[in-house]
């Protein structure tokens, strides 16, 4: 062997490791999401006092003595009860959009990671029609055409994944939801049928880790290094012979 051939420095890459900035930024809004919750509390309170000095104006005045008096009491308690109940709403924008943020990136955390394997383990043709397939069926069939068992899709952690996608899917397409008007310190029911809530964001982090996990023990490989990672760097360096792109395998 020529000494050229073995003296040769290998060939160093930077790749921008897509699925951990996803999965760190579902994180970092999930913490935004708990943070803000204090301020919804406060507004709320602030609706409930003018409720209750409302409720006391009533019990002042019943029906048959009502007269200026009581409009004149009653109407700056209005028009402060409607910038109150404004300012719930207001108080609850932060926490929705940080909601929506953890779902929609915890999704895209997962199909990247699962794209980025699919391209480490595939070549030529299995790629190709890898690549036509669903986000579900891919992380499906992946470790199958390895010889592994895979997933159940009738069990955790695949079950949470399925819900997953439902959300992010309910929100990335979404269809107006209505509901009656019930005073603006009691939100709408169907945030929770859209995942907007704390326990559903949380459940679609854990999602992201333990498929992540199970796919990583499955291929007998370490987990993901970004899962338990604090303050990480996206950047990770590899050797250009690691990973051999689909046209040099086929060529």
């Amino acid at each position: 062997m020529p000494l050229t051939e073995w003296t040769t420095p290998p060939t160093w890459m930077t790749v921008l490791a897509v699925d951990a900035m996803y999965f760190h930024a579902a994180k970092e809004a999930l913490v935004r999401a708990a943070g803000v919750t204090k301020g919804i509390d406060k507004a709320e309170m602030r609706v409930a006092r003018c409720q209750a000095k409302i409720d006391r104006l009533n019990e002042w005045y019943e029906a048959d003595e009502v007269g200026a008096g009581y409009y004149d009491r009653l109407e700056p308690l209005a028009r402060q009860m409607e910038d109150l109940e404004y300012g719930v709403g207001a108080a609850y924008g932060p926490f929705l959009q940080n909601l929506a943020t953890v779902h929609v990136f915890a999704a895209a955390a997962l199909e990247a990671h699962i794209n980025i394997r699919g391209q480490e383990l595939l070549s030529g043709r299995s790629l190709v029609l890898f690549e036509r397939l669903s986000l579900d069926a891919k992380w499906l069939f992946l470790p199958r055409l390895h010889g592994h068992i895979g997933f159940d899709p009738g069990a955790q952690p695949y079950q949470g994944f399925d819900n997953l996608i439902r959300i992010r899917n309910k929100l990335v397409h979404y269809k107006v939801q209505r509901e009656p008007w019930c005073g603006s310190a009691v939100p709408p029911q169907f945030l929770g049928a859209i995942g907007l809530s704390l326990e559903a964001a949380e459940e679609s982090v854990a999602t992201v880790r333990e498929m992540a996990k199970e796919l990583a023990r499955q291929l007998s490989e370490r987990s993901p290094w970004w899962l338990e990672a604090d303050n990480p760097s996206f950047f990770e360096i590899e050797q250009e012979s690691e990973h051999i792109g689909l046209d040099e395998q086929d060529a």
